[in-house]
């Protein structure tokens, strides 16, 4: 089955700082946070700092987005105020998962921006739609084949992404042979 890109829920999240420009236009910024991860190198960090200059700054770097991983962006969350942006840049599976936190924690999707530092990188969180377990960090490509780390299913990675739970939906790959 042909998948058109242009009518799938798969991100189309930019690679370079220039995401970060939307955030500011016409509105107030009172802070910056910038999230990322250890991947994460010093000079994206101070491009991305320069970018939203001359703009409070407040730099978080999260272990990983899965988990409790989010380090200290629970606790500078119970500070957030209005007019903050948010600007997380990592590998793709990251930045989602902590977007999806930022937005359960109150934040709309026009104050964040997204970064990804490596676009070449293909490791994916995949939701089983028959257990609804998530499987984390998975190398595989949408439409390829990977078993689910709950119940052993062999799921086909589809072209939906979840923006909840930041993760691309996983069927059962024998699911149309199956009575």
């Amino acid at each position: 089955m042909a998948v058109s890109m242009r009518s799938t829920s798969v991100p189309r999240w930019r690679s370079d700082c220039s995401a970060v420009d939307d955030l500011a236009a016409g509105a107030l910024v009172t802070r910056y946070v910038l999230v990322a991860d250890r991947t994460v190198g010093a000079q994206v960090l101070r491009a991305l700092s320069e970018r939203v200059a001359p703009v409070p700054t407040r730099t978080v770097i999260v272990d990983d987005g899965a988990g409790s991983g989010f380090g200290g962006l629970d606790e500078l969350l119970s500070e957030a105020r209005i007019g903050w942006r948010f600007v997380v840049a990592g590998p793709e599976h990251m930045v989602g998962a902590v977007r999806a936190r930022l937005i359960s924690e109150g934040a709309v999707p026009s104050e964040i921006a997204v970064v990804i530092t490596d676009p070449d990188v293909r490791v994916r969180d995949v939701f089983c739609a028959h257990c609804h377990t998530t499987s984390s960090s998975v190398p595989v490509a949408i439409g390829g084949r990977t078993p689910c780390s709950g119940c052993s299913a062999e799921l086909t990675v589809y072209y939906h992404y979840s923006r909840r739970h930041s993760a691309y939906l996983g069927y059962r790959a024998d699911s149309e042979e199956l009575p």
